[in-house]
């Protein structure tokens, strides 16, 4: 009995969490499956809003991380209350009291209460006001209900799921499916961390067409990153056209807007050619750091960088609706270079074939039209000239066929009037040219 009342004392002091944070499982607890080998990524774009059940079944076995936060965006420290364990955490030991402590403590004086949550990594935050306690990637609205938050009130202190558990982390892809929460859709994502835990991440589910927002999951499949590796990183590209999908007016004159590396604004025309060399994560300054290709722009060696997508905005859905005109890889088509030379030099070919072609044509003509008219006559022709005293065919030969024919015909002979464009006009005498009016 002596040993055991330091224990009790123990007890007490690792106590720091009253009963009303205690918070029943909201989730069907399961055994996680077995590891499995990661499956190809078979896309080019990455995870999106609004997609149907079989586009989310095929990314099941891929793995998304969530984008980090710019290190230069000042951003309050934030914790998420969206993410939820599959199996309940211990996140306290209270001890409670039946009777006044004695001497001799005896096992019916007390009782040993274990705390639980679903909370996914949970850590206690205490917080007054609005905007250190948010959801990742869905609104508020749409997330009442999901774990500790005290959504009707001010206070935002309880047991979250801190910022840094999730950003910049990797998780696998379990199993996505819809989910009702109150008066909510939301699509569940089933993820399973490096250590092996799984956890459930509730996400807007983007069925409005008609909205007209930029809707951005603040993740990237890592399957998409290593395809666009493979394809980008070392190779030399053309900026071709932008997607036919991409939203907002872009003049092919004008080109798109990017920045440099030192943060100087650039522009980047259509059929620049440029050498990836690298890809990070780089932020605007405002909320995350998105997926970005590092490139060299051959005609001037300037170093810039184009953004994978558009930025999500801190801590939602809702994408940045400015800034139509800059660059961003997902909207915009990229040529390696040595197809575009290809390409150019089959251009060049066919060109000079067609000239060939018509050098060939013109050196027939001239000699069958010497043949008939003589050289003199010949060479007016080939220039498009007429003259007094040629024959309707000889004109014809030069000027074309005309858009009308006025006829008139007497004791004297046949008058035609060959009308042509521009004010000009032809007229025959008996088939002979006798003016000419232009």
């Amino acid at each position: 009995m002596k040993r055991l009342l330091p224990t009790l004392l123990g007890l007490c002091c690792i106590a720091n969490a009253p009963a009303q944070f205690k918070v029943q499982s909201v989730l069907p607890h399961g055994a996680a499956p077995e590891k499995t080998a990661a499956a190809v990524y078979d896309s080019t774009a990455n995870i999106r809003v609004g997609g149907d059940a079989a586009y989310y079944e095929s990314l099941v076995g891929q793995r998304i991380l969530f984008y980090p936060r710019d290190i230069h965006a000042n951003l309050r420290p934030i914790a998420y209350f969206n993410f939820l364990a599959e199996q309940p955490a211990i996140i306290g030991i209270d001890t409670t009291w039946l009777r006044k402590p004695r001497k001799k403590v005896r096992p019916e004086d007390f009782r040993v209460d274990t705390l639980y949550s679903d909370v996914y990594n949970p850590r206690f935050f205490e917080h007054f006001g609005y905007g250190d306690i948010t959801p990742l990637g869905c609104s508020l609205h749409e997330a009442r209900g999901i774990g500790t938050l005290d959504y009707s009130g001010l206070t935002r202190s309880g047991w979250f799921t801190p910022a840094e558990a999730v950003e910049g982390q990797s998780f696998e892809i379990l199993g996505i499916e819809q989910s009702k929460l109150e008066d909510s859709e939301l699509l569940l994502f089933r993820l399973r961390d490096n250590a092996g835990k799984v956890l459930y991440w509730f996400a807007h589910m983007g069925e409005d067409e008609t909205n007209l927002r930029d809707e951005y999951y603040p993740a990237v499949v890592e399957g998409l990153i290593g395809k666009y590796r493979a394809a980008y990183v070392g190779k030399d590209l053309f900026l071709t056209k932008r997607k036919p999908g991409a939203k907002g007016y872009v003049s092919e004159y004008f080109g798109l807007r990017a920045n440099t590396m030192q943060g100087e604004e650039t522009r980047l025309n259509f059929g620049t050619e440029l050498r990836c060399t690298d890809i990070r994560l780089i932020g605007d300054g405002k909320g995350y750091a998105v997926p970005s290709f590092v490139f060299e722009r051959k005609e001037d060696s300037a170093q810039l960088y184009i953004p994978l997508c558009r930025y999500p905005t801190p801590f939602g859905i809702e994408g940045y609706t400015i800034d139509r005109d800059r660059a961003f890889l997902d909207e915009v088509v990229l040529t390696p270079s040595e197809a575009v030379y290809a390409q150019r030099a089959e251009e060049a070919r066919l060109r000079e074939e067609a000239r060939l072609q018509q050098e060939k044509e013109q050196k027939e003509r001239r000699a069958t039209l010497c043949r008939k008219y003589g050289k003199a006559t010949a060479e007016l022709i080939l220039e498009g000239k007429v003259r007094i005293g040629m024959t309707r065919e000889m004109c014809r030969e030069a000027w074309g066929s005309p858009e009308d024919i006025n006829r008139s015909s007497g004791s004297w002979g046949i008058h035609e009037q060959w009308v042509y464009g521009m004010n000009s006009y032809l007229y025959f005498e008996n088939g002979t040219l006798a003016s000419i009016q232009n």
